[in-house]
């Protein structure tokens, strides 16, 4: 996931959870990525939100890691599991996803979340 995509997707789940369905005349669940994250930060603004908000947002994003293979943010389990396919310790059983397994045990070796 994209670090545009994981704002947006944190900002949405903002809204969320102070239950705001429409911010300045346009549905939450319609705005596009660009808009939820200026239109959560208007809102943070407007509402005296802004520490509430960077809590929220470094939680969410703690649980994320940035992968250097994928060149975006991915969870801890298919962070373990790149590492696991490029040593042989399991099969790739994704048909839709190829992986280099040279190139990912290299990346992985140099990462910091390496098992």
């Amino acid at each position: 996931m994209e670090i545009r995509n994981l704002l947006a997707e944190i900002s949405r789940e903002f809204f969320r959870k102070y239950k705001v369905t429409r911010y300045r005349m346009k549905k939450v669940s319609e705005m596009s990525d660009e808009d939820v994250i200026h239109f959560c930060h208007w809102y943070c603004e407007e509402n005296r939100l802004t520490e509430e908000w960077w809590e929220y947002r470094r939680k969410r994003e703690s649980e994320f890691i940035y992968c250097d293979y994928f060149e975006e943010y991915i969870d801890e389990g298919l962070c373990a599991d790149i590492q696991m396919i490029a040593n042989d310790f399991i099969k790739n059983t994704s048909p839709c996803e190829t992986i280099d397994k040279a190139r990912a045990k290299e990346v992985c070796k140099n990462c910091e979340y390496y098992l």
